[in-house]
């Protein structure tokens, strides 16, 4: 029986490593969610008022959430939404690794227990 379990144990190590070695840099990571508005200006007659399709933009922003429910936007030159996007990506495969490997650890626990 132990044996089966040290084999099962080596299998979720190997498992780990790969995950971890497959995980995005964390250079890329950007925690965020991109937000495009379109807006109508101050002067009332401009044809932003007049038309929903006639809206200046669109403005990119990333929004953020800090602790106790602040949120913060920012916002993003037009050229830098592709950016943002591989950046917020790999945020959402990070945390999935990150949940992955939670997971193998806690089996990695089981086992040895």
């Amino acid at each position: 029986m132990a044996r089966h379990k040290t084999r099962t144990s080596a299998a979720l190590l190997a498992a780990r490593t790969r995950e971890a070695a497959n995980a995005p840099p964390l250079v890329d990571v950007i925690r965020g969610t991109l937000l495009r508005y379109r807006l109508t200006c101050g002067n009332p007659d401009c044809r932003c008022h007049r038309s929903r399709r006639r809206r200046h933009g669109p403005y990119w922003y990333i929004g953020v959430s800090y602790a106790k429910g602040r949120q913060r936007r920012y916002l993003l030159p037009a050229g830098q939404v592709p950016q943002a996007k591989r950046g917020i990506t790999a945020y959402k495969k990070l945390w999935e690794k990150l949940c992955r490997i939670s997971e193998l650890n806690l089996q990695i626990l089981k086992n040895q227990g």
